[in-house]
């Protein structure tokens, strides 16, 4: 709130300003009333004001002692004065008359004429010139002195005669009107220096500006803390960024960034032009954290992506009672402690996204992006621009701006790269730069991106017949595999089957508001014939389509059946419809009948030792002797 005060110059006055002060409305100010006479320094001091009020030197005073307090002088104007002069007339002959004013009225010759009495005028600024200019003015032979409350009383105590020049209503009324007016203004002023420097100070960034003098005019509270200097305010720029030498181009300057070392930090260093009234004014410098700029806008870039960067699954997802599986599992824990790339090793349907999310989640970088890419579904060009980003203009089509690749985007995260095995030699080269000097440089860019990336890899078992055959760099295959984990089909772990299955069924009966059935051992007999060639994937869907399909309160050998789960395999070979197995295992008993029989199938022996349920091994050892005839 301003605070206006008024010094009434004499008591008889103050009926009047409290008239005149009761006819505003004070929101936003208040205005309070003093009275005192002369210039007395402590008095001044004391004062508890925005804005004052006062009379002649008074005024004069407050305005050069108080100088943060806004001086609004009651001004004594030629009607008062020439009021006081009539009444010197009445009461005296003719003498000379002296005058002792702070304002600056018209001259000697121009009142004596008016008045027609000789008069001498003497300006006085503070109560010691008063005091002297009255007994100047008596050595000139002045007899009646007119002024100010302060000249009454010297002229009281030295028995002078004198007449006092008393404020008139007009006076009174533009005082405080300019008064009020002027705390209306500063109250704006106030609230947008106050908004201003809120601003300032709840900036990230530290600020300065300085004027064409080179000298600091305002300052915000992170300024002060990487310069450690307080107060900034009218100090020369140079003494508190020594990394500028100041000259007055610099204050007309256009903007322009540069990158420096302040306090050992790296600081992007802004300039920019301040103008008032389309004039130079001086410049504002800003001063940001490079690394809080890279954090910034990895977090926006996060945000925007958020939806497609965020890891689902857990270890405790991994649904499996396998001791080997138990093995891999602990082993995939204990590798999401350390930042070391990782290949997952594994047939399609595996689980190896599974196991990527589950190690990002477990690990120190659990609440950064998790970013997948499917290397194999991408084109060489579009993979490359994917993965690297692109500068504007790079090419045909760009996007204005750019584009932050998945290396950025998953800064401070975990980057899955699917099928890597899939990646042409040309991006070989340039991933394993990536991956070896930790930056990226975007497509048509001249300067590199430092990136803090996890790297996660996957990659069917023939990754390790492209190396051999050159189709898959040496040197990338050691950089991504420091740490490995080959998952085992679903095949090799059939005690899971029934554990994934009524897990699957559950999870898709509950989603489509069916009850869930129970699963007997004969359907469970029946699921582990199966060869699963699209592993636990291909074991979900058997399962959605149970649930989906099957409203029984019971799931056995028929209902299994039922599912055609041959249907859709890649190796329909593998799957042998219930009636004609048991057709066949009830007339193959012999070797020699179980060899004729394969002959008749036209199946592979693998797919027959499935068939009829034995091991391959078991089943060549028997076909040799046949064979050797």
């Amino acid at each position: 709130m301003i605070k206006i005060l008024v010094v009434v110059p004499y008591l008889e006055l103050q009926e009047q300003f409290d008239k005149v002060i009761s006819q505003y409305d004070l929101d936003g100010f208040s205005i309070s009333t003093t009275h005192f006479v002369g210039t007395d320094s402590k008095l001044i001091e004391s004062l508890d004001a925005d804005i004052a009020v006062a009379r002649g030197i008074t005024a004069s005073a407050i305005a050069s002692q108080k100088p943060s307090i806004h001086v609004v002088p009651i001004i004594m104007d030629s009607g008062d004065l020439f009021e006081a002069l009539a009444k010197v007339k009445q009461r005296f002959d003719t003498c000379r008359i002296g005058i002792v004013i702070n304002e600056e009225l018209c001259g000697e010759d121009i009142i004596s004429s008016l008045i027609e009495y000789p008069v001498s005028v003497c300006r006085v600024h503070d109560q010691d010139d008063v005091q002297r200019a009255v007994f100047e003015l008596k050595a000139k032979g002045c007899k009646v002195f007119v002024g100010g409350l302060t000249l009454c009383r010297i002229c009281q105590n030295n028995g002078l005669e004198y007449e006092h020049v008393k404020t008139g209503n007009q006076a009174i009324i533009h005082s405080v009107e300019d008064a009020v007016a002027a705390a209306r203004s500063l109250d704006r002023v106030k609230t947008r220096g106050n908004l201003l420097l809120t601003l300032l100070n709840n900036a990230k960034d530290a600020m300065l500006a300085v004027n064409s003098s080179g000298v600091v005019i305002a300052g915000n509270r992170q300024a002060a803390s990487l310069f450690a200097c307080t107060p900034l305010e009218g100090k020369p720029i140079e003494a508190v960024y020594k990394g500028i030498k100041w000259s007055q181009s610099l204050a007309s300057v256009s903007s322009r960034e540069e990158l420096q070392a302040i306090g050992g930090q790296q600081i992007l260093v802004s300039q920019q032009p301040i103008q008032v009234d389309s004039q130079p004014f001086g410049v504002l410098f800003t001063f940001q954290n490079a690394e809080a700029i890279r954090k910034s806008e990895h977090k926006i870039r996060t945000e925007l992506h958020r939806k497609g960067l965020v890891a689902r699954y857990r270890f405790e997802n991994i649904v499996t009672q396998n001791a080997h599986m138990l093995q891999l599992v602990e082993k995939a824990k204990r590798f999401s402690l350390v930042d070391s790339p990782i290949l997952l090793l594994g047939e399609t349907g595996t689980g190896k996204e599974l196991f990527a999310q589950s190690i990002h989640n477990a690990s120190p970088r659990s609440h950064e992006p998790f970013v997948a890419v499917n290397c194999a579904a991408l084109p060489e060009q579009l993979l490359e621009s994917e993965l690297f980003g692109y500068s504007e203009g790079a090419f045909t089509g760009a996007s204005k701006g750019g584009k932050s690749g998945l290396f950025e985007l998953a800064h401070k995260g975990t980057l899955f790269l699917d099928e890597i095995g899939e990646i042409p030699l040309v991006l070989q080269a340039k991933l394993l730069r990536v991956l070896q000097e930790k930056e990226v440089r975007k497509i048509g860019a001249d300067m590199v991106v430092p990136v803090d990336v996890r790297v996660i890899s996957a990659a069917n078992s023939n990754i390790i017949e492209k190396v051999k055959t050159g189709r898959f760099r040496l040197d990338l295959f050691y950089r991504i595999s420091l740490l490995n984990i080959q998952l085992i089909p679903l095949r090799e772990r059939k005690d899971d089957i029934g554990l994934l299955f009524t897990h699957f069924v559950r999870q898709y009966s509950l989603k489509n508001n069916h009850r869930v059935p129970a699963v007997n051992e004969e359907a469970f007999g029946e699921l582990k014939r199966f060869f699963w060639p699209g592993n636990v994937r291909e074991l979900r869907n058997a399962a959605e389509r149970l649930a989906i399909l099957n409203s029984v309160e019971f799931v056995g050998r028929e209902e299994i059946e039922q599912l055609d789960i041959g249907a859709t395999s890649l190796y329909a070979e593998d799957v042998v419809p219930l009636q004609k197995r048991k057709k066949v295992e009830e007339n193959v008993s012999s070797p020699e009948d179980q060899y004729r029989a394969f002959i008749a199938s036209g199946l592979s022996r693998d797919a027959f030792a499935r068939k009829i349920g034995v091991s391959r091994t078991t089943l060549w050892r028997r076909f040799s002797q046949f064979e050797l005839e």
